[in-house]
């Protein structure tokens, strides 16, 4: 099944012909439907796209026929893939759904277009961990409830941020002085920053495979302290929820996620101590530099810590609110956004291109742009 970018047209065609009926006894319905929706689309757009009936799309998706060799062909070329991406094939067992914050207002389509996404993930880093020794995948887990009260569990979350933070190799009690992505990855968490990601998306997880990968929100409008908080509360995710049954998103859920990335950012014994008891912005600002957490965090964090009450914390939430400081706070310019490096680095070393990583991992070539981020200039070819 060679590339399809490599050769001719005439014999391009035949080619993707002959994969085709190769893959037509042993076509998965399952993998169509995952192709459309990693990008989103619908069954109509994808059968109109790729010139087959809709019918006949619908009707192979359920199982409940398979597709000609030559709708197939159509199909691989539409996605830009080789029809033995169609090929019945056994996938590595999801050890935890992906982790949604906000379930509820995210679309049906946004939601399955993202864990497509992070299962394409995986298979990427798969691929490239056969080729590149990588760090062993990131395996501590401290099971809570998923279904008992934060204030109930709290102790056990502030432990299991705490021994979170040995296994990633981060100082006990002091702040975090280098990227967070940095230590993630050379722990063992493959990281990742979709830039077509929802905007009710700030961050997701999942770990597939016994490989743990959380996404980051791409767009233009994102910040190195959201950051930090979201990779913490996913971290937790994975600590916490790995293995255990639980509905992804729900409040109880996602306070132990909360907690926990406040936690791991802002260990209690010596943050207690640096934190205001009353709202001293200045000090919190200086905080914010000092420890790599929002000042928003820091605010709660002082809250769950008891060093200001809940009439103290509201008010606080009303000021940020009258400052605009909801969604971007000062300082957001105070240090670049980091990015991802070490599936991208693992690509240059196993000398593969993105289009054989592509046909490796049988995702479309654009896919897996996504996934390893923008090609970075060189200061010399």
């Amino acid at each position: 099944m060679g590339r399809l970018t490599a050769v001719p047209a005439g014999a391009e065609s035949e080619s993707v012909e002959e994969a085709a009926r190769r893959v037509a006894p042993i076509f998965s319905g399952a993998h169509l439907t995952a192709l459309r929706e990693l990008r989103g689309e619908t069954q109509a757009g994808t059968a109109a796209a790729a010139g087959i009936t809709a019918s006949a799309l619908s009707q192979a998706e359920r199982g409940r026929t398979v597709l000609s060799a030559a709708n197939i062909a159509k199909i691989a070329r539409y996605f830009e893939v080789s029809p033995g991406a169609l090929a019945e094939r056994r996938e590595p067992r999801v050890e935890m759904e992906p982790q949604f914050r906000h379930l509820r207002r995210t679309p049906v389509r946004d939601r399955r277009k993202a864990d497509r996404f992070i299962r394409a993930v995986a298979r990427v880093a798969s691929v490239l961990r056969d080729e590149v020794e990588f760090p062993e995948p990131f395996s501590l887990t401290w099971a809570i409830d998923p279904e008992r009260h934060i204030d109930e569990v709290a102790d056990e979350v502030e432990r299991a941020a705490a021994r979170a933070r040995l296994e990633l190799d981060l100082p006990k009690n002091k702040p975090v002085t280098k990227r967070l992505i940095e230590s993630f990855e050379a722990g063992g968490i493959t990281v990742v920053r979709d830039p077509e990601a929802g905007s009710d998306i700030d961050a997701f997880s999942a770990v597939v495979g016994q490989l743990p990968v959380i996404v980051l929100y791409g767009g233009e409008d994102a910040v190195w302290d959201r950051d930090n908080f979201n990779l913490a509360h996913e971290l937790g995710h994975i600590v916490m929820h790995r293995g255990i049954d639980h509905t992804p998103g729900t409040r109880t859920v996602e306070a132990q996620a909360h907690r926990f990335a406040g936690a791991f950012l802002g260990p209690r014994k010596r943050l207690r101590e640096e934190l205001p008891r009353d709202l001293d912005w200045g000090r919190y600002f200086e905080l914010k530099r000092r420890w790599g957490m929002s000042m928003a965090a820091l605010v709660r964090r002082a809250k769950d810590l008891g060093v200001i009450d809940d009439a103290t914390y509201t008010r606080a939430m009303k000021q940020q609110s009258a400052h605009g400081w909801r969604r971007v706070e000062p300082g957001v310019n105070d240090r670049p956004l980091p990015t991802p490096r070490h599936l991208s680095l693992a690509r240059s070393k196993a000398q593969m291109t993105r289009r054989e990583l592509a046909d490796a991992a049988h995702l479309p070539v654009d896919v897996v742009r996504r996934i390893l981020g923008p090609k970075r200039p060189k200061l010399i070819d």
